[in-house]
């Protein structure tokens, strides 16, 4: 199982050994909180199946969606690696297969096995860029651009074709950075000429022009 989860799949037979001796899997429903922000990390988790939702918090705000992490990742290694407190939440969106491994026995191995180093770091430098295109996605774009980047990138879009929404729309803006108000102002203005909304349900009517609203950007989209 470990050599079949990409983020590990480098390691040797040794060091999968070490990870299998320490480690669990867990089954987890939906909505189940997986660990806390500024909880410190006893175990490093790793996402095999389902999806998990990233989110902070702070008094006085709601508690915001920052990332969404799927199949195969680990959930915010670098806290595991420093031995820090977590800074945002993790939660199961969908059910869950998680493995666990001791925070401890992936240090050592981290320290001890420079391959093992590599492959945490590479792990580590993709967040980090996915997490960069994130960012410029909220700044450098409109809610309405933000809103048909989001669309373009489900891979049902295409000319006439018609889908549901695969979360809610209250996930939906707090994962673009807005409040309801303004994804449903951002949908109005697509409805003018490129989609239909029926509830959860979107049609695209003209492709061209969703893309018009936001051309693909290859430094922030991964995909078009």
């Amino acid at each position: 199982m470990i050599a079949g989860f990409a983020p590990f799949a480098g390691l040797n037979a040794a060091a999968r050994h070490t990870l299998a001796c320490n480690a669990m899997t867990m089954r987890v429903p939906r909505r189940t909180v997986i660990f806390e922000q500024g909880e410190v990390p006893n175990a490093q988790a790793a996402v095999l199946e389902g999806t998990v939702h990233l989110s902070g918090a702070t008094p006085g705000r709601p508690r915001m969606l920052v990332e969404t992490v799927t199949t195969p990742d680990l959930l915010l290694p670098a806290a595991v690696l420093e031995d820090a407190p977590y800074l945002l939440r993790a939660q199961a969106a969908t059910e869950c297969r998680l493995l666990l491994v001791p925070a401890a026995a992936l240090r050592g191995l981290v320290a001890a096995d420079p391959a093992a180093a590599l492959t945490v770091m590479f792990c580590l430098t993709r967040q980090f860029r996915r997490m960069t295109r994130q960012v410029k996605n909220l700044k450098l774009r409109t809610t309405t651009q933000r809103l048909a980047a989001y669309l373009l990138n489900l891979d049902a879009v295409k000319e006439g074709s018609e889908f549901a929404l695969p979360c809610d729309k209250g996930a939906i803006a707090a994962q673009l950075g807005m409040t309801r108000e303004s994804l449903s102002r951002a949908f109005a203005a697509l409805e003018a000429d490129a989609i239909t909304v029926r509830g959860a349900s979107i049609s695209v009517r003209d492709r061209q022009r969703l893309i018009g609203h936001c051309p693909f950007d290859p430094l922030i989209d991964e995909s078009a």
